[in-house]
């Protein structure tokens, strides 16, 4: 769906029938580490969908104009939205961004959004990103690899299963548990703990 110059995405086979946004991989992933850009599944994908990677560059453009961005974003979002994904593709890629998506989600109260960070490793973007992240509709995780150091205490953690500190809830999804994110609700229920992801 695209309107006023975003384009956001209704969902897929993983995540379920959920609103999404998305910014090109890898060029707005602060955090990424060299395992991560070797590996990184969007960065696939946009290569054989160039619609897709049109997309999240123009999200990317409105994005950077962070006023703009964050009043667009309130005003198209609808008003009743159960659950929201952050960033099946890229990432907080700075700290004035990750402010504009605290405006964001204080705006949807009622909607639970959740997404996976790897700019936590960033130090210029910690403050930002924990502050989003204490919003009581947000569940943020940091992802990591093993060639990362592990988070700051209170982060949910999401690994890779190849990690050997890997420790959480293997993805329902991917062990064929549920159909889809939306299914499972794991990622977004704020009680819950880490997650670990086959590499895919």
């Amino acid at each position: 769906m695209r309107l006023f110059g975003i384009s956001l995405g209704e969902g897929n086979m993983k995540v379920g029938e959920v609103f999404t946004f998305s910014l090109p991989s890898k060029t707005t992933c602060p955090g990424a580490t060299a395992w991560c850009l070797t590996h990184c599944y969007a960065w696939r994908y946009e290569q054989i969908r160039p619609a897709c990677q049109k997309a999240y560059q123009s999200n990317l453009a409105l994005a950077r104009d962070i006023p703009r961005f964050t009043h667009t974003m309130i005003g198209i979002l609808p008003r009743i939205m159960p659950n929201f994904r952050l960033h099946v593709s890229g990432d907080f890629f700075n700290a004035d961004y990750c402010s504009a998506w605290f405006e964001i989600c204080k705006a949807f109260p009622q909607t639970r959004f959740w997404g996976y960070t790897r700019s936590w490793a960033n130090p210029e973007m910690q403050e930002a990103l924990e502050r989003l992240r204490d919003l009581p509709n947000m569940q943020l995780f940091a992802s990591t690899d093993s060639t990362m150091p592990l988070p700051p205490e209170g982060w949910r953690m999401a690994f890779v299963l190849t990690d050997p500190r890997a420790r959480g809830m293997l993805c329902n999804f991917q062990g064929g548990e549920e159909d889809s994110c939306l299914a499972c609700g794991y990622c977004f229920d704020r009680d819950k703990g880490n997650v670990i992801f086959k590499v895919h």
